[in-house]
């Protein structure tokens, strides 16, 4: 870039390096009278103000205003002729005018000035005229017009392949930019995402340790504080308090038992070894037995291994519905059925409680919550009918994804 500059200047500055030097050599001719001489040095003084002030002074013009350019060499070209005509050594400065064509004019107005260079250099259009033998003249100014437009073509080739280049590397780096911008919003997008997913992570995994809490320490937990108070109520009958308290002991095993593969993420004691509707079976029959209210397991449809968050959804679903009827519906039966379906599998918990009116509940206590959730996750569906007196149904519905898409 700095380069160019200085060679760009460097033209510019070239017709009056060889301006200055024939009014030197024609300041110095004796030969000439000094009136003569003194008038010859005015006028090159003319040209070099007009150089000055219409190429020096305005650097924008060159190259690219057609106008003023145009008015600039016609009038150097005019001087450069007339100086030409009071002393043979202002030529040097009439064939400057050739380069000086493609300095100042644009495009291919710049031919056009090699060709008005070349009609001067030959004499003029009346000196042609008159002369008895033009040809030599004109072959001479032809031949210098020619070498003058190569070598121009040559540099404007030159020119133009540099400002493509030119303009290359600045869409280059100007690509380089927008993809560094690119790279830093990325890698804080990147960032925000990362954040984003830890966040969700961390807040999946609360909320799946609450699920399973509720699901084991405290369900537990309500069964034993129940026990413990049925034993304190039948405290004369020692047998009584005897059963009590071993189902309270068993129901603590338990829950020790379902927290520690709570922390590991395995699945529900009952279903590490045995299939959904023997686990539901035994749950239903312990639960009968530890609340003391008739309950019944009815199964529908073949039968079939699912993959084990199914199934795993099915038991704390009907874990869940079972303590609430514990907890809140003093019913006289229970009953679950467990359907499987072609697509779906559904289980139904009733009972024949007090019931109440889901609309005032609000979508129930944390257990109905975290059932929800856990269905959902499955793309399944919850519905809970109840009415005050007519008791309460708790349907769960989830894809009959097989153990093989485990």
């Amino acid at each position: 870039m700095a380069g160019e500059r200085d060679l760009d200047r460097l033209w510019r500055v070239l017709p009056l390096v060889l301006l200055g030097a024939a009014t030197l050599l024609a300041a110095l001719d004796s030969a000439v009278a000094p009136q003569a001489r003194l008038v010859t040095v005015a006028l090159a003084g003319a040209v070099a103000v007009w150089h000055w002030w219409m190429v020096l002074a305005h650097p924008q013009w060159p190259e690219r205003v057609l106008a003023p350019m145009a008015l600039y060499f016609a009038g150097f070209v005019a001087l450069a002729w007339l100086l030409a005509g009071r002393h043979p050594a202002f030529w040097l400065l009439v064939v400057a005018c050739f380069p000086t064509a493609f300095m100042a004019l644009p495009g291919r107005y710049a031919y056009l000035g090699v060709a008005v260079t070349a009609l001067v250099v030959a004499g003029g259009p009346f000196a042609l005229l008159n002369d008895a033998d033009p040809w030599p003249r004109v072959l001479s100014a032809l031949a210098g017009a020619g070498l003058a437009a190569f070598l121009g073509w040559i540099i404007r080739a030159m020119e133009t392949e540099v400002e493509r280049r030119r303009a290359a590397n600045r869409a280059l780096e100007s690509a380089n930019v927008r993809l560094a911008r690119l790279g830093e919003e990325n890698a804080e997008l990147q960032g925000k995402l990362l954040a984003a997913a830890r966040q969700t992570g961390v807040a999946g995994e609360r909320g799946r340790m609450a699920r399973e809490i509720h699901d084991t320490v405290a369900q537990g937990l309500s069964g034993i504080v129940t026990q413990l108070e049925a034993a304190e109520e039948v405290a004369n009958d020692p047998d009584a308090v005897r059963r009590r308290l071993a189902v309270a002991r068993n129901l603590a095993r338990e829950s020790l038992t379902e927290v520690r593969r709570s922390l590991n993420d395995l699945r529900p004691g009952p279903l590490v070894e045995t299939r959904l509707p023997e686990a539901l079976s035994a749950l239903v029959s312990g639960w009968s037995a530890a609340h003391e209210v008739p309950a019944t397991l009815t199964v529908t449809g073949t039968a079939r291994l699912l993959h084990p968050e199914v199934e795993v959804t099915l038991f704390r679903a009907v874990q869940e519905a079972l303590a609430n009827v514990a907890r809140h519906a003093g019913a006289g039966k229970a009953g679950v059925t467990l359907s499987y379906m072609e697509d779906v599998v559904v289980v139904d918990v009733r009972d024949d409680g007090v019931g109440f009116t889901p609309q005032e509940t609000h979508g129930g206590g944390f257990g109905l919550t975290a059932m929800r959730q856990r269905v959902v996750r499955l793309a399944g569906n919850v519905e809970v009918e109840s009415a005050p007196g007519q008791g309460t149904a708790v349907s769960v519905t989830v894809p009959a994804i097989p153990a093989a898409a485990e």
